[in-house]
């Protein structure tokens, strides 16, 4: 009972201390602050953007066909005369000249710094007007020419197989599945690195400055490693409710923007909260602890702040190999990205990657988890026994041989 006091003594000090302070803030207002620049940027572009006014100029009035065919552009008819002028005057972006006679002719004159009409979708607007004058010469019908441009169907269906069961999906699902398994690993390096930055810096300042004698007179190394990693750990949950709170504000207001619904239809969210989301939220958080003990265990090997970019070097391996690995698994599913996602570490960002291309069942993603999560246990115990024989050394040795002076250390308290 008195131990836990200490635990949330020393989870508190953690905890609120770094809440209140500037670069914490900073850290989770800048993304928040960027998107709300860019969406507004985007906002007021999707706002104000007006489509193409092209005139045009023909024996026969056109204008009304070509906007049958193309409603992202205003069509209107002129004269060769007027259309100069009404171009000269900006009062139209193009002049297009179509001449039916004796063969199908058109020609397209835009001006300067106006909006543009796509040439891919003038040359099919234009294709099928010379096809309907084309099938009026042949005095084919309407029901003929409608039979002779009637495309082929073809019906497109994407499954994936589960637990060795085929399951449809959306269309969409594979472009969600990339951008999702990207955004997981792009989050995990960024949290690892800032939050085990945070971590061992914690740790280092209360070495470097001698408070940590204090402490430990009246705190357990145990509970104070423990105590500190749950209070970065509550950081990042505290961060990541702000996030969700905020993304759902956001959501009411942006599902009822036509901007945003023409970029959303036929999109499938569904697997955000099936089993294989939650899943990869599981080997976030089982991730994220795993660097916070490893960033713990290191701090704990400097002797001072200075020495803290050494503390992280470890940190920053992994991470990076972590990623670099969840960039290859998108790519191709070698027998090497196989055997990385059931490697502790590299695992958290490699194997969620699989599971949401389809390439990892339920089952190996769940064997991942449980290695890792074994692993964690284990490396815990092991870094508690290394923080508490070393955090109190101080040397300018470096991290690599503080840790080996702590093993052996570790290993004369055992033989005892």
């Amino acid at each position: 009972m008195k131990s836990m006091r200490k635990f949330w003594v020393v989870f508190s000090q953690v905890f609120f201390k770094n809440l209140k302070s500037g670069s914490w803030i900073f850290l989770v207002l800048s993304p928040l602050i960027v998107l709300l620049i860019g969406g507004g940027i985007f906002y007021y572009v999707a706002q104000t953007t007006e489509p193409a006014k092209v005139a045009v100029v023909s024996e026969q009035p056109l204008a009304p066909l070509l906007a049958q065919q193309d409603k992202e552009t205003k069509y209107k008819t002129y004269s060769a005369q007027a259309a100069q002028k009404a171009l000269a005057d900006e009062k139209v972006d193009g002049v297009l000249t179509v001449s039916l006679t004796p063969t199908f002719k058109a020609s397209y004159k835009n001006r300067e710094n106006s909006q543009t009409v796509s040439d891919t979708t003038l040359n099919q607007s234009l294709s099928r007007l010379k096809t309907q004058q084309a099938a009026a010469a042949l005095k084919l019908t309407p029901t003929q020419l409608s039979a002779l441009l009637t495309p082929a169907k073809v019906t497109t269906k994407t499954v994936a197989f589960v637990d060795g069961k085929q399951v449809a999906k959306s269309n969409s699902a594979g472009d969600i599945n990339r951008g999702f398994a990207f955004a997981v690993t792009f989050l995990m390096i960024m949290v690892t690195m800032t939050y085990g930055s945070m971590l061992a810096s914690e740790i280092a300042t209360e070495k470097g400055s001698r408070i940590m004698e204090i402490l430990l007179s009246s705190v357990s190394a145990t509970t104070q490693f423990f105590g500190k990693i749950a209070g970065v750990f509550a950081l990042l949950l505290v961060q990541i409710a702000v996030y969700a709170v905020t993304g759902a504000i956001a959501w009411q207001w942006a599902k009822n923007q036509s901007f945003i619904q023409q970029y959303l239809h036929g999109v499938d969210l569904s697997f955000l909260w099936n089993a294989p989301g939650l899943i990869t939220v599981a080997f976030f958080l089982i991730g994220t602890l795993l660097y916070a003990v490893l960033a713990a265990m290191a701090g704990s090997l400097v002797s001072n702040l200075e020495q803290v970019q050494q503390a992280v070097m470890p940190i920053s391996l992994f991470g990076m190999l972590g990623y670099f690995g969840a960039l290859i698994a998108q790519q191709n599913d070698a027998i090497v990205v196989k055997v990385a996602s059931y490697v502790p570490f590299i695992s958290a960002s490699v194997m969620p990657v699989r599971l949401t291309l389809g390439r990892a069942g339920a089952a190996e993603a769940l064997i991942s988890l449980a290695v890792s999560i074994i692993f964690l246990i284990a490396f815990t115990w092991l870094s508690v026994a290394i923080y508490r024989s070393n955090v109190l050394v101080y040397s300018d040795a470096g991290v690599l041989k503080s840790m080996r002076k702590s093993w052996q250390i570790w290993r004369s308290e055992q033989g005892k």
